[in-house]
């Protein structure tokens, strides 16, 4: 579904990115760990398209991906309420939504423990349920490809294996990709999901219990 050949991000003289080669499948449980500054946003950005690669070739095999990025910028959003934000989510969202378009957004706010949030500003919001908005906001398009930068930076401890908990049962029922950007693995893990440790290149793709071996032998993501 994605393959990236050779793939290099530079800024002036300043490689970010170098001779990244990897891969995802449909269906894939993809985390991609590494440490502060090892440009794990910036190839995510390149997957997005809001970064063009300086070398190599991105192949991406769909047009329907949900995306949240590490930093939301509400500045332009914010007299919204919580349902415009999600509603302008959808494939083709009109003038306003329809009665069914708003019970689905109802039910995700359910799902998210946010259910009373409905016709709330944006601009009254806590920074996590802000970040649930987004979430989904991402996730109501049914999107064949889910990339999630730092999902729960701002998501109580409470709930965040909850989240992960629905994570899994979307990409299970829905046969949904997932990329997923974090410094903690600890709630994210589940069997058969694949970790890529990036720092300036790849330096691991494999396996959790691989993973393991492969940080005892000294490397440590944040």
């Amino acid at each position: 579904m994605i393959e990236y050949k050779n793939v290099g991000v530079s800024f002036g003289k300043f490689n970010v990115l170098s001779n990244v080669n990897f891969h995802v499948e449909k269906g894939d449980f993809f985390h991609i760990v590494g440490p502060n500054g090892s440009g794990k946003t910036t190839l995510v950005k390149t997957l997005v398209g809001l970064l063009k690669q300086s070398e190599g070739t991105i192949d991406i095999n769909t047009k329907n991906m949900g995306y949240l990025p590490q930093k939301l910028n509400l500045k332009n959003l914010i007299p919204m309420t919580v349902q415009e934000v999600i509603y302008s989510g959808f494939k083709k969202p009109k003038l306003f939504p329809s009665k069914s378009e708003c019970q689905l957004i109802k039910d995700w706010l359910k799902k998210m423990e946010i259910e009373d949030l409905f016709g709330h500003s944006m601009n009254y919001l806590s920074g996590g349920q802000q970040q649930r908005v987004y979430l989904i906001r991402a996730l109501i398009s049914e999107p064949d490809v889910l990339i999630l930068d730092e999902p729960t930076s701002a998501l109580d401890p409470s709930f965040r294996e909850k989240f992960y908990i629905l994570l899994h049962e979307i990409q299970r029922n829905n046969k949904t990709t997932i990329i997923h950007v974090t410094h903690d693995l600890t709630d994210a893990i589940k069997e058969n999901c694949k970790i890529m440790y990036v720092d300036q290149t790849i330096k691991f793709i494999g396996s959790y219990e691989d993973f393991n071996k492969f940080e005892h032998r000294g490397h440590h993501h944040d």
